[in-house]
C-alpha cells in the first residue's frame, strides 16, 4: 500500500505555541539587560554580578547546544522541546519567590538558560516534521521571527512595566507567561497522524549523535562558516552599536537606542517576508549573497553616516536584509542534512554563531582600545562578512526545486 503524505491545519497551531516558547527564551535573556542600572541599585550588587543575569544564556548555549540537538534527534521533537519548555517555566516561576534575591534570580536564569538550547534547536525539526518541503522556509522564518519579537518585548516593555507597576510585578507577569508556555506545549501532539513528507534515506552510521555525518557534507561545512560570520558579526555589532553611534557621530544614547529598536523591528519583518519569497521563487542561496554583500556595505557606511536619519535607514537595511538571513541559513541546514539530523545541525550552527559572538565581540573591544575609535573594528566585521560572501559562492542551492 502506497504511503500517503499530507499536512494538517493544526500545524500552524503547533508552530504558534513553539514560537511563543522561542520568544520567551529571548525575553528572559534580555529582560534584565533592559534595566541593568535599576537591577544594580535594587539588588545592591556590582555590575560584574548583574551582567551574569544576562550572560548565563549564551554561556549555556555554547555548552549545551550540540547535546540538545542530539537529544532532540534521538527522542523526537515533542519530548526534546518539552525539556526546554519545562526548564523555562520552572525557572520563570522560581524567580517570583524572592525577586529581591540575586541568588534566586540567578538560579532562575540558569534554569531558563538550560532550557533555551532545547527550544531553539527545535526550529528546523518542527518544520521538517509538520510542514511540507515547500513550506519549510516559511515555518523556520516564523520561528526565527519569534526571537526578534521576544527581544522587542524585553527591551521595550520591561522598563515600562518596572517603572509603572514595579519590579516584583514584572517578575510575576513574566513568571506566569513562562508557566503558560510550559502548559501549552504539553498539549501539543507528539507528531502528525500522517507524515508530511517521505522519510530521508538512511545515511551512513551515526557518529557522535550525527556530528560525524553532517560534517561530511561539504555544503554544510561552508554554511557553518557563514553562520559563524553572520551571527558573530551581528552580535559583535549589537554589543557596541549604541556606543559606536554616540562616539562616532554624536548621536544621543536615546536616539541610538531607537535605531537599535528599528533594526530589530526591521529584522522581524524580514524574517517573515524573505523566507516566504524564498519558498515562492524556489531559491535560497541568492538571499545569502544579498545578506553577505549588504552587511559589509552597511558596516562601512556606519563609519561615514552623518546623522540620525542616515543611521536609521542603515539600521533598517541591516535588519531587513542581513538579519533575515538567519531563517534562510537554518532552512538550508535542514535541506542539506535532512530531517534525521535537523536538530543537531541547527545546534552546530548556533554553537558556531555563539562562539563567534564572544570572539568578535571581544575583538571589537580590543580594536577600539588599541585605536581609540571603532573604525578598525567596523572594517574588521565588514571583512568577516565579505569573506562569508566568497564562501557562499562555492555552495550549492538547497531548495528542492534546485
Amino acid at each position: 500500500m502506497k504511503q500517503e503524505y499530507k499536512v494538517y491545519g493544526s500545524r500552524w497551531g503547533v508552530l504558534i505555541v513553539f514560537m511563543y516558547l522561542v520568544a520567551l527564551t529571548q525575553l528572559y535573556w534580555l529582560n534584565f539587560a533592559a534595566i541593568e542600572t535599576f537591577i544594580e541599585d535594587y539588588l545592591k550588587i556590582p555590575p560584574s554580578d548583574a551582567m551574569w543575569l544576562t550572560l548565563v544564556q549564551p554561556v549555556f548555549m555554547i555548552l549545551l547546544t550540540i547535546p540538545a540537538g542530539m537529544i532532540i534527534d534521538k527522542i523526537g521533537l515533542k519530548w526534546g522541546v518539552w525539556i526546554g519548555a519545562l526548564c523555562t517555566g520552572l525557572g520563570a516561576i522560581l524567580r517570583v519567590f524572592d525577586p529581591a534575591s540575586f541568588t534566586v534570580l540567578l538560579i532562575g536564569q540558569t534554569l531558563i538558560a538550560l532550557g533555551q538550547p532545547f527550544i531553539l534547536n527545535g526550529s528546523t525539526k518542527i518544520a521538517t516534521l509538520w510542514f511540507a518541503p515547500r513550506e519549510e522556509g516559511t515555518a523556520i522564518g516564523l520561528a526565527s521571527l519569534a526571537q526578534f519579537i521576544g527581544m522587542m518585548v524585553a527591551l521595550g516593555l520591561t522598563p515600562s512595566i518596572v517603572e509603572g507597576a514595579g519590579f516584583d510585578t514584572m517578575i510575576w507577569i513574566y513568571g506566569i507567561a513562562g508557566l503558560a508556555g510550559t502548559v501549552a506545549f504539553a498539549l501539543v501532539p507528539k507528531q502528525p497522524r500522517t507524515p508530511s513528507r517521505a522519510p530521508d534515506q538512511d545515511q551512513s552510521a551515526v557518529r557522535w549523535g550525527g556530528i560525524g555525518t553532517i560534517l561530511k557534507n561539504r555544503n554544510f561545512v561552508l554554511l557553518g562558516f557563514i553562520a559563524f560570520a553572520g551571527i558573530g558579526a551581528f552580535n559583535g555589532l549589537a554589543l557596541w552599536v549604541e556606543k559606536i553611534l554616540n562616539e562616532m557621530h554624536g548621536i544621543a544614547m536615546t536616539d541610538a537606542g531607537a535605531i537599535s529598536g528599528i533594526m530589530v523591528i526591521s529584522a522581524t519583518i524580514g524574517c517573515f517576508i524573505i523566507p516566504f519569497i524564498s519558498d515562492k521563487i524556489g531559491r535560497r542561496r541568492i538571499f545569502i549573497f544579498i545578506a553577505t554583500l549588504v552587511a559589509p556595505a552597511c558596516l562601512t557606511f556606519m563609519i561615514f553616516a552623518p546623522d540620525f536619519t542616515a543611521n536609521l535607514i542603515n539600521g533598517i537595511l541591516i535588519g531587513f536584509l542581513w538579519l533575515s538571513a538567519l531563517p534562510i541559513i537554518l532552512t538550508m541546514s535542514a535541506e542539506m542534512t535532512g530531517a534525521k539530523y535537523a536538530g543537531v545541525a541547527a545546534g552546530w550552527l548556533f554553537l558556531l554563531g555563539n562562539i563567534a559572538a564572544l570572539v568578535l565581540g571581544a575583538a571589537v573591544e580590543s580594536l577600539r582600545g588599541l585605536t581609540g575609535n571603532f573604525v578598525a573594528a567596523l572594517l574588521m566585521l565588514a571583512a568577516v562578512m565579505l569573506a562569508a560572501f566568497f564562501v557562499a559562492l562555492f555552495m550549492k542551492d538547497t531548495h528542492p526545486q534546485q
